[in-house]
């Protein structure tokens, strides 16, 4: 897979697992008149089709700029070491694109930030699964808020407004969520919600860090956004 954001810098690093996969990095590092950092960078895993990546990012290092460099670049290998391990399994193969259509109320996002989001560097604030009884039958329902600003705009050129989005899946069905990293924080690699061929919605949420999602609901609404400061 080939970095697609044409970073002047990059190298190859190969996985210290079992599989020994090799990643594409990319970045660029800026130096401030104050002395700071910041970096951008991009990691690709060509067999798997991964890929996340990030901009304007503060680098907390003092020193020279080369001690910077080398600082940065061993610290995107501790990134890729830190990765889910659905990076490396087929989870991520020939994924859906987003279809804005399958969430409700899904035109406000557009509304409010100017653009469909992919979601990427998002934190997941909280998310909670609800048991419904109805009689004899029931069904499960999830909600989840994330913090999103903006930052993931292809046209960015400021920090964008900062929101709490609430999401609501009703009538949730599929195997791919597990508790095992809900406690360390989340990033989101990006969210998409597509339809699926019975008329069901699918929610695919690839991590940047944390847990991932593949669940299939009756309904994916989008029920609020709010300013999150």
């Amino acid at each position: 897979m080939k970095l697609k954001s044409n970073y002047e810098k990059t190298f190859r690093y190969v996985r210290q697992n079992s599989r020994g996969l090799t990643y594409d990095i990319g970045y660029r590092l800026y130096q401030r008149d104050d002395e700071s950092f910041i970096y951008g960078f991009e990691i690709a895993q060509e067999n798997y089709d991964g890929r996340t990546g990030g901009g304007a990012t503060p680098l907390n290092f003092q020193g020279t700029f080369a001690q910077a460099e080398e600082y940065l670049r061993n610290r995107l290998q501790e990134t890729v070491e830190q990765l889910p391990e659905e990076w490396e399994s087929d989870r991520f193969r020939n994924r859906k694109e987003t279809d804005e259509s399958a969430l409700t109320s899904g035109s406000l996002i557009r509304r409010i930030f100017g653009y469909w989001p992919s979601f990427h560097d998002a934190e997941m604030l909280s998310i909670a699964q609800h048991r419904h009884s109805f009689g004899s039958k029931a069904r499960s329902d999830l909600t989840f808020s994330i913090h999103h600003w903006g930052q993931d705009n292809p046209d960015w050129k400021e920090e964008g407004i900062h929101c709490k989005l609430t999401f609501l899946l009703e009538d949730v069905r599929g195997s791919d969520f597990s508790t095992h990293d809900i406690s360390d924080p989340c990033h989101i690699g990006d969210l998409r919600f597509s339809w699926c061929d019975d008329g069901r919605v699918q929610v695919d949420l690839h991590p940047s860090t944390g847990f991932s999602l593949l669940l299939y609901c009756k309904v994916a609404r989008l029920i609020s956004i709010e300013p999150y400061t």
